[in-house]
């Protein structure tokens, strides 16, 4: 697992979702595929090869974290398209949400995978 490049790709999450609540985006969030937490290449990991790290003392946080950050960003995305964006808003662009605290716990851990195993 390159874990730079999941890094990068779970913080773009929230920079998908602020662009989609502006409006300046014509990317289309799929709330039902967003709500899964094995459709992405860090669920697909988790979920499958990355099982060989599951000794690891933080891998079951980092499947858990990871689930739960999955459901917010996808109740997040729900309430845009009911157009309670400033709701959303609000929710995207503080870290004492329940999307910021799960976004920085699983770029934390990932952070000590990608020093305790290097990228690959």
């Amino acid at each position: 697992m390159n874990f730079s490049a999941a890094i990068q790709a779970h913080t773009s999450w929230k920079l998908r979702l602020a662009a989609a609540c502006a409006g300046s985006s014509s990317d289309k969030i799929d709330v039902d595929s967003l709500v899964k937490d094995n459709t992405c290449e860090l669920g697909k990991w988790l979920h499958g090869g990355g099982r060989r790290f599951a000794d690891d003392p933080t891998f079951d946080e980092l499947v858990a974290a990871h689930a739960a950050f999955h459901l917010a960003a996808a109740a997040i995305a729900k309430m845009i398209g009911l157009g309670k964006k400033a709701e959303a808003e609000a929710l995207i662009n503080t870290r004492e949400s329940e999307l910021g605290k799960l976004s920085l716990r699983v770029v934390s851990i990932l952070m000590g995978f990608r020093t305790r195993y290097g990228d690959t």
